[in-house]
């Protein structure tokens, strides 16, 4: 199947899965709809911000930068590792699990090439980071945002007062495993060989100026009040406007994750009509008035991380999200479609993105291997943070 067939084809089914859930219930649609419309927008212009930001050098830029700074006491493979962290944990945070998996992964592997580092562990680290420490903010992960927009949390605050400690367990959790398997990954070349610096990224022109300096305004602006996807938005705008000003490129249709796009829809459609015709009310029964203990609240999570695991994180929580009350409740839920999610293959979109940008960048981490990983992982990545609620 050719990738425009394929898109088409996706396309087709998302459509019938929505006009069939406008058939079902025209209320649930129509809700649907106003939650995911802003994530949605969110997601196109964050594409943009990224890929015209790429293109003007900022984020090599950013890695040239960090890779000057000198770690006293680190090595330069254990300095490369630390650097990539950094790096995956900021984009995570601030600008989605997505957008660690597009961009950080490339810059990833070009520093780990020049340090030496053994790819298995920079590979490892950049794709448990990105999943399992997109709890912090709402911008963090598609799930966060659809927890904000249905009412669980009534504000970015309001939902940074019940996750931050979770949060910063989960974070933990996923830089220690990194941590791990980068030591047990070895060096692929001695680092006497290694090389200390990135070439240079060109004079600095208005694109890359621009390019940096809307990156770094975005970044608190993304956890104030503006609503997030006005920022995204505008922030999109300033960098299309100037890089036509400028010669550069303008929005070109493949920069846009339409494929990604429609999978949401279709999943989350899916989910909505499921729910709908009450097939989802047995895991109602199951899990209600479990957010009152720790034992429910690790069920809960469990149940989410499973789920998520077999048929993507998304609908797992559009599925789930009406089975838990009160805040700890979605919490849990959200650690374990969050943190969960790093077993098989498809049950994070990020990882999907991840794997593929290490193919396109002549990396090979065997699904085999990630998958043993993620099981051995898997259960601590969601029961420490739940425990801290």
């Amino acid at each position: 199947m050719t990738s425009a067939l394929g898109r088409w084809w996706l396309t087709g089914v998302s459509l019938v899965a929505a006009g069939a859930l406008v058939a079902v219930s025209p209320d649930d649609a129509r809700g649907l709809l106003e939650r995911l419309a802003p994530v949605l927008v969110f997601v196109v212009a964050m594409s943009i911000v990224v890929n015209t930001a790429s293109d003007a050098g900022a984020f090599n830029a950013v890695a040239s930068g960090l890779q000057r700074i000198r770690l006293p006491g680190l090595s330069v493979s254990a300095a490369t590792w630390a650097r990539v962290v950094v790096l995956a944990v900021v984009s995570t945070v601030f600008l989605s699990l997505d957008t660690t998996a597009i961009m950080v992964t490339p810059l990833a592997v070009a520093l780990a090439r020049r340090a030496g580092v053994g790819m298995a562990g920079i590979g490892l680290a950049v794709v448990w980071i990105a999943n399992i420490a997109s709890l912090l903010l709402p911008v963090s992960n598609l799930t966060n945002l659809l927890a904000v927009s249905g009412g669980a949390f009534t504000s970015t605050g309001d939902y940074l007062s019940m996750m931050w400690r979770p949060s910063l367990v989960a974070l933990a959790i996923a830089v220690l495993a990194s941590w791990v398997v980068y030591r047990a990954s070895g060096r692929r070349q001695s680092e006497a060989d290694a090389e200390y610096d990135v070439a240079a990224v060109g004079d600095r022109n208005p694109r890359l100026r621009t390019s940096l300096i809307v990156l770094g305004c975005m970044l608190p602006l993304l956890v104030s009040p503006i609503p997030y996807w006005l920022t995204a938005s505008v922030g999109a705008l300033v960098l299309v406007v100037v890089s036509l000003r400028e010669g550069g490129p303008g929005v070109a249709p493949a920069s846009i994750p339409w494929r990604s796009l429609m999978f949401v829809v279709l999943l989350s459609s899916t989910a909505a009509v499921l729910h709908s015709l009450g097939a989802t009310d047995w895991l109602a029964c199951v899990l209600s008035g479990r957010g009152e203990s720790s034992g429910g609240l690790l069920l809960i999570g469990g149940v989410g991380a499973l789920l998520a695991n077999l048929i993507n994180n998304i609908p797992a929580f559009l599925a789930l999200e009406t089975a838990v009350g009160g805040h700890a409740g979605t919490a849990a839920l959200l650690i374990g479609v969050n943190a969960g999610p790093i077993v098989t293959p498809w049950a994070s979109l990020a990882t999907l993105l991840w794997h593929d940008q290490l193919r396109r960048n002549g990396v090979d981490v065997p699904w085999r291997g990630y998958v043993l990983a993620g099981c051995i992982l898997m259960p601590v990545a969601v029961m420490a943070p739940i425990l801290v609620i």
